[in-house]
């Protein structure tokens, strides 16, 4: 009988450890969200994101939202390295010159769609970019891009170069600002989240965009022409990334639950409702009076004489780092190419 009961006290103890280890391996990580909660790529996207993995690790990886952001967006990236916050989310243009490798997504005329770009553009960081010390000093959950970007304003319709000159843009990337100058416009930097008050005091004439995001950060009333640049004037390159040892707190186990709802999974899963926003919004723009011109015969072959040389600049920049950014930009062109979406 005293056997019996020795056996039992040990099999519940031992209950009690594995339940307590269990316990013990949970862990709450905090993600810095600076966009509005009711933005779609946070509400549709980064949300259920967060929560299939908290339901992939049974529990033991929650990453919870902040009420407010814990810093301005164009620190997210060294917020995350000093541990403020466990996740951050960025725009790499925000800080230019920081990530040049990050440049090539962003370059002109090479967008198929948010989808195919994305999923292209996680290949090369795998393959290329982060073996080259990309996101060296944090963990990479997922880099991704959004649909081909524009040029939106609330003065003229632009039809040539020339037209360009003397309008203030809010510009998005290093990129965007080179263009915009050889154009004779004036590029004005600036996150988006302080967009809507710029263009309302006449900060910016207009902005470098989507058809989408006029709707998803509220500046309709402001927008009154689009030009439109066949595979985009430019593009912009996002980083979702971890503090290391965050991200070394998590078992082995647990980092692939993560990794197989981020990385190329995360890319398509946001690529891909990224598009079909886009593509809904034309119609409403047009409906709403923008007037839209794309750019075509001399008035776009101006443009690619003006800015063509962007990718010669941006592999020579790398060649720096030792990235044959020839090859990279080879990769890239041939995974959208033969992407499916």
């Amino acid at each position: 009988m005293f056997g019996k009961n020795i056996r039992t006290s040990l099999i519940v103890a031992a209950g009690l450890s594995v339940s307590y280890a269990g316990l013990a391996e949970a862990q709450t990580f905090r993600y810095s969200q600076w966009l509005p909660a009711g933005h779609f790529t946070q509400r549709e996207i980064m949300h259920p994101y967060l929560k299939d993995i908290e339901k992939a690790t049974e529990g033991r990886v929650k990453i919870l939202p902040t009420a407010k952001a814990l810093g301005a967006p164009p620190r997210h990236y060294q917020l995350t390295i000093d541990g403020i916050t466990d996740v951050g989310y960025q725009a790499h243009g925000y800080t230019p010159g920081v990530h040049p490798m990050s440049e090539m997504a962003e370059l002109p005329f090479i967008t198929k769609s948010s989808e195919a770009n994305s999923v292209a553009y996680w290949r090369v960081f795998k393959k290329i970019f982060e073996p080259a010390g990309m996101h060296k000093e944090v963990h990479t959950l997922n880099i991704h891009v959004h649909p081909a970007g524009h040029l939106y304003n609330t003065k003229r319709m632009v039809t040539k170069i020339s037209e360009f000159s003397g309008l203030k843009f809010r510009s998005t990337t290093f990129g965007v600002s080179e263009a915009l100058r050889l154009f004779g416009a004036v590029p004005v930097a600036g996150p988006v989240t302080g967009l809507r008050d710029g263009l309302s005091k006449g900060v910016y004439d207009g902005t470098s965009f989507t058809d989408e995001a006029v709707y998803n950060f509220k500046i309709s009333k402001f927008i009154k022409f689009v030009t439109r640049f066949p595979g985009g004037l430019y593009n912009t390159s996002f980083l979702i990334v971890m503090n290391k040892d965050s991200w070394n707190r998590i078992s082995k186990a647990d980092q692939a639950a993560v990794m197989a709802l981020s990385g190329e999974a995360y890319s398509k899963r946001i690529g891909k409702r990224w598009d079909e926003y886009e593509a809904a919004a034309p119609a409403k723009l047009k409906a709403d009076g923008v007037a839209y011109h794309t750019l075509s015969g001399a008035a776009f072959e101006e443009v690619k004489a003006k800015i063509g040389h962007f990718e010669k600049t941006w592999i020579d920049k790398v060649a720096k780092s030792g990235i044959d950014g020839t090859e990279a930009l080879k990769m890239f062109r041939a995974e959208i190419a033969a992407y499916g979406s």
